[in-house]
């Protein structure tokens, strides 16, 4: 399937203008999150959904429109490393459904994770036919350096990673990110809170993380191919959600 009317870096300006006037569509979807064979109640669940365990560092976006696709946003990253699976692309589009539908609406899913400009994240990519997104339930981390140096992970709540088992992830209490949507700039870098030193020095480092991660696949390998597109049999506006229509302020 071919995503179509990309925009051009001209376009970009008018999208942001549009966001200033236009209506917004919210999207709360009982399916968003379900992109996976199985509910993804921890780690094992996520693995069993996953195909590849990749890096990369978003350098840029850009939105898409097709008739059963619907609106899309494309982050594309690039300088991929591939830790776990297989994916041999240099650069990977993280297509999500939700941006402008036309030139007085945008659709937006608040349950989907957001990537944001100039960020690196290690992403679990889905194993299935997704639709949503190519990321498994929200398994997509921010990475930052620690106070120690050391590269640690935020999930998409805020919340640096403390420690990784087949149980579960434990969190830091507080976020170290402030997850705020601003609208008229949705893809901008999210900073850090000043109280995130505190938070990130009992972070768990990437490398720990892989590491628990690679013990982990000796019992849920991971399995299957990643699709770089949505499922071509399903229409974006035939899903299941409750829909609430405001105007932007």
């Amino acid at each position: 399937m071919r995503l179509t009317n990309t925009t051009s870096e001209r376009q970009r300006l008018q999208i942001k203008g549009l966001l200033l006037t236009a209506a917004l569509v919210v999207a709360a979807s009982r399916g968003a999150m379900a992109d996976t064979k199985r509910g993804v109640a921890t780690p094992l669940d996520a693995l069993a959904g996953t195909a590849a365990i990749v890096e990369g560092s978003v350098k840029g976006f850009t939105y898409t429109f097709d008739p059963a696709a619907g609106p899309r946003t494309v982050a594309t990253l690039s300088d991929i490393v591939t830790d776990f699976g297989s994916y041999r692309g240099s650069t990977l589009d993280i297509a999500t459904l939700g941006g402008p539908i036309n030139d007085k609406q945008g659709l937006f899913i608040p349950e989907l994770p957001r990537l944001t400009d100039g960020t690196r994240y290690l992403v679990f990519l889905n194993n299935i036919d997704w639709f949503f997104s190519p990321v498994v339930e929200s398994y997509v981390f921010r990475l930052e350096p620690g106070p120690n140096g050391a590269e640690v992970l935020i999930a998409p709540s805020g919340h640096a990673v403390v420690s990784l088992s087949s149980a579960g992830i434990e969190f830091t209490p507080d976020p170290v990110v402030d997850t705020h949507l601003d609208f008229l700039t949705p893809t901008a870098k999210l900073p850090l809170l000043d109280t995130a030193s505190k938070q990130l020095a009992a972070a768990m480092s990437k490398d720990l993380f892989l590491a628990t991660v690679g013990r982990l696949l000796t019992t849920t390998p991971l399995q299957g191919v990643f699709s770089p597109t949505p499922d071509t049999t399903r229409v974006w506006n035939k899903f299941d959600t409750v829909v609430e229509t405001a105007p932007l302020r």
